[in-house]
């Protein structure tokens, strides 16, 4: 049952691109470059790092192949330029890097809690101009984290830090874009 609840979250997780790459497309969206490129460097590393712990699901996998492609769309379709903070956020990648090198297990925690930092330009984005985000896409990848902790195995760093990680992400994102406060909202409950 567990590994289909894990086939299920690769499914959700790689359908989500669908919108969110038509979105790019129809240019409703510009991905944040820092973002995606943090999310399929370090995904890329937490897959190997899985990999060598006999940990991998599908959800990693969907992961892998998606923010891959989405690297590419956003350095055509996506914000121009790089901040410091982006350059930061790269930085803590490289170092997830070179700790797989030292233990997987570490290089899981290091890599996973530098996605989640690197989420923060996005978070922003999205924080500032949710409209700019593809709702669709982003219900598809929070849906597949559901199934994803399902399909958790064994409560171990190996196999449930990625998806716990995703699913705070994704949380963040769905009340980002479907329940946080707008300014309009908050001066209709002032009216008596």
């Amino acid at each position: 049952m567990k590994e289909a609840f894990s086939v299920l979250a690769g499914i959700l997780f790689i359908a989500a691109f669908i919108p969110y790459v038509r979105a790019i497309l129809r240019k409703e969206t510009r991905p944040a470059k820092a973002s995606w490129l943090i999310w399929a460097t370090l995904d890329t590393v937490t897959l190997v790092d899985m990999h060598a712990k006999h940990a991998v699901n599908g959800q990693i996998i969907a992961a892998v192949l998606g923010a891959s492609t989405i690297v590419f769309l956003s350095l055509r379709f996506g914000e121009s330029g790089w901040t410091k903070l982006d350059k930061l956020y790269l930085g803590g990648a490289a170092v997830g890097i070179g700790l797989y090198f030292y233990s997987p297990l570490l290089s899981i925690a290091a890599s996973l809690f530098t996605v989640f930092i690197g989420s923060f330009p996005t978070f922003t984005r999205a924080w500032k101009n949710p409209e700019n985000e593809d709702r669709l896409a982003w219900s598809l990848w929070w849906l597949s984290c559901v199934a994803a902790l399902i399909a958790v195995p064994q409560w171990t760093i190996a196999d449930a830090a990625q998806p716990l990680t995703f699913t705070v992400i994704e949380s963040v994102m769905v009340f980002i874009l479907f329940i946080k406060p707008t300014p309009n909202s908050q001066s209709k409950k002032e009216k008596p």
